[in-house]
C-alpha cells in the first residue's frame, strides 16, 4: 500500500504539472493577440499621420481651386466695366469685386494655416514611422519568444501526460477511481499528514486514524475533507525533550471531542507537561467545565486511553484557552468547536 500511495503522490504532482502547462497554453493565444494589437496600434498611428497629411493637401487644393474661380469672376466683372451706363451699376460691380477679393483673402489665410501645420504633420509622421520600426523589431522578438514558449509548453504537457498514463497503469482501478473522484471535487486528492494534521484542510487526525496512516497498510481518508492521507516519516520527526523515564517535559496540548463525557459529549483538552498528564473537560452544550483530572508520572495516551479511543481531534490555536477560561468556554469558542464536528 505504501508503494501505491507513493505512486498517487507522484501522480498528483504530475497532474498538477499538466494542469499548469495547459493553463499557460490557454493564455498564449491571448498573449499573441495582445502583441498583434500592439503592432496594429503602431501601424494605425502611421496610417493616421499619413491620412492627416493627405487631408491637409486636399484642403489646400480646394482653397486654391476656390481662389482660381474667384479670380476668374473678378476678371469677368472688370471686363464688364466698359459697358456700365450709370453710377449705380458701377458701384454694384465694385461691390461684387470687393466681395470676391475678400473671399480670396479668406481662402489664402486658410491655405497659410494648412502650410504652417504641414511641418507638424510631417514630424508626427516621422515619429510614428520611427516608433513602428522600433516596435516592429521588439514585437517580432516577442512573437518568436511566445511561439517558442508555446512549443516548449506543448512538449512539457505531452511528456507529463505520457508519465501520467504510465503511473495510472500502476494503480489499482478502485483506488484510481477514488483518486479521480476526490480530485474532481477537491482539486487535490492526496494530502500529507504532518504533526497529526491534514495539510490540506489543517484539521487534526483522530489518534486511531493517525496510527493507521502511519502504518501505511491501507487507504485512510481525512474525516474532514475526505482526501487520501499520506505519511512521510522524514517530515514528522519530533524533537521533544524527555527525562530519564521518557516522559516529555515539553508541554503537549491536544483538544478533542469525547462523546462519552457530559450529557451530549464534551470538549476536552489533554495536556502532557513536566511528567504529568492532565485532562480538563467542558460540556459540549453549555461550555461549562465539568471535569478535571491530573495524574503524575504519566502521559495522556496511556492514562486517558479510554477517553481518547473514540475521541475526535479538534483545532484550537489558543494555547492558553483552558487557563484563561477555567470555568466556562466563551460562546464564540463553543461555536467554532461545534462547527468542527461532523453534521449528524
Amino acid at each position: 500500500m505504501a508503494t501505491e500511495l507513493d505512486t498517487l503522490v507522484e501522480l498528483q504532482s504530475l497532474d498538477q504539472e499538466f494542469v499548469r502547462h495547459n493553463a499557460v497554453l490557454s493564455e498564449l493565444p491571448k498573449k499573441l493577440a495582445a502583441i498583434d494589437a500592439q503592432l496594429a496600434s503602431a501601424r494605425k498611428r502611421v496610417a493616421d499621420a499619413q491620412a492627416a497629411i493627405k487631408a491637409a493637401d486636399s484642403t489646400k487644393r480646394q482653397h486654391e481651386q476656390e481662389i482660381a474661380t474667384l479670380n476668374d469672376t473678378i476678371t469677368k466683372f472688370r471686363g464688364q466695366s466698359s459697358s456700365i451706363k450709370n453710377n449705380d451699376q458701377y458701384k454694384a460691380l465694385l461691390s461684387e469685386i470687393a466681395h470676391a477679393e475678400a473671399e480670396i483673402a479668406g481662402h489664402e489665410e486658410k491655405i497659410l494655416d494648412v502650410m504652417m501645420n504641414a511641418d507638424a504633420l510631417q514630424e508626427t509622421l516621422k515619429a510614428a514611422e520611427a516608433a513602428l520600426k522600433s516596435e516592429s523589431v521588439t514585437i517580432e522578438a516577442q512573437k518568436k519568444q511566445t511561439e517558442a514558449d508555446s512549443s516548449s509548453e506543448v512538449k512539457a504537457a505531452e511528456a507529463a501526460k505520457a508519465k501520467i498514463a504510465k503511473l495510472r497503469a500502476r494503480v489499482d482501478e478502485t483506488l484510481l477511481a477514488t483518486y479521480d473522484r476526490i480530485r474532481r471535487s477537491r482539486g487535490t486528492a492526496v494530502a500529507e499528514v504532518t504533526e497529526q494534521r491534514c495539510t490540506a484542510c489543517k484539521m487534526m487526525i483522530r489518534p486511531q486514524a493517525y496510527a493507521r496512516v502511519k502504518a501505511c497498510e491501507e487507504v485512510v481518508h481525512c474525516d474532514s475533507c475526505g482526501r487520501i492521507l499520506h505519511y512521510v516519516v522524514a517530515h514528522n520527526v519530533q524533537k521533544l525533550a524527555s527525562n530519564a523515564t521518557g516522559i516529555a517535559h515539553q508541554a503537549e496540548r491536544e483538544w478533542m471531542f469525547v462523546p462519552s463525557l457530559g450529557t451530549a459529549g464534551a470538549f476536552v483538552v489533554f495536556i502532557n507537561h513536566k511528567g504529568a498528564a492532565t485532562m480538563k473537560a467542558y460540556d459540549a452544550q453549555t461550555g461549562a467545565a465539568i471535569a478535571k483530572r491530573v495524574e503524575k508520572n504519566a502521559v495522556c495516551a496511556q492514562i486517558f486511553a479510554e477517553e481518547m479511543r473514540e475521541a475526535r481531534n479538534l483545532f484550537v490555536d489558543d494555547a492558553t484557552l483552558e487557563d484563561t477560561h477555567k470555568e466556562q468556554l466563551p460562546l464564540e469558542v463553543l461555536e467554532d468547536l461545534r462547527h468542527q464536528l461532523p453534521r449528524q
